[in-house]
């Protein structure tokens, strides 16, 4: 089936600009974009202008690692007002190796792995079609076995 020439090319759109690396396609690793202050070393996600640690501005971009370590968890079964996710699912906090925590999200098809301790990985996958067809992405985790 081809597509109409009158209507637009769907893509992938972030769910929100700048936070990680924009892929080629679904299920990619996900770079995470953020910051490591020059100054005394620590890492944030989402990016910062100033170090939360020390105060200072002098910050480099980084990208992460899209692998780490889930330090904890906890599963939502109900689906709160307005929300995309359909549950069963878990709300992850996973330490990336060389980075900072990131807070977000394992499907349900992914559950089974969900644990403390677990090594997990960050992939960008679907959220929902916006109005104009486009697929929305975030990234989310994926236990590894």
């Amino acid at each position: 089936m081809t597509q109409d020439a009158t209507l637009p090319a769907t893509r992938m759109v972030p769910l929100r600009e700048g936070m990680f690396r924009m892929p080629d396609r679904l299920d990619a690793p996900a770079g995470l974009l953020g910051d490591r202050c020059r100054k005394c070393g620590e890492s944030f996600f989402p990016r910062r202008v100033f170090c939360a640690a020390c105060s200072s501005g002098d910050m480099e971009d980084v990208e992460f690692a899209s692998t780490g370590e889930i330090d904890t968890f906890t599963i939502v079964r109900q689906q709160p007002p307005n929300s995309v996710m359909v549950p069963p699912y878990a709300i992850v906090r996973v330490k990336l190796d060389g980075g900072p925590g990131v807070q977000t999200v394992v499907p349900t098809e992914d559950l089974a792995g969900v644990r403390i301790g677990a090594r997990a990985q960050l992939l960008i996958r679907r959220l929902k079609e916006d109005d104009a067809g486009n697929t929305v992405v975030s990234f989310m985790a994926r236990p590894l076995a």
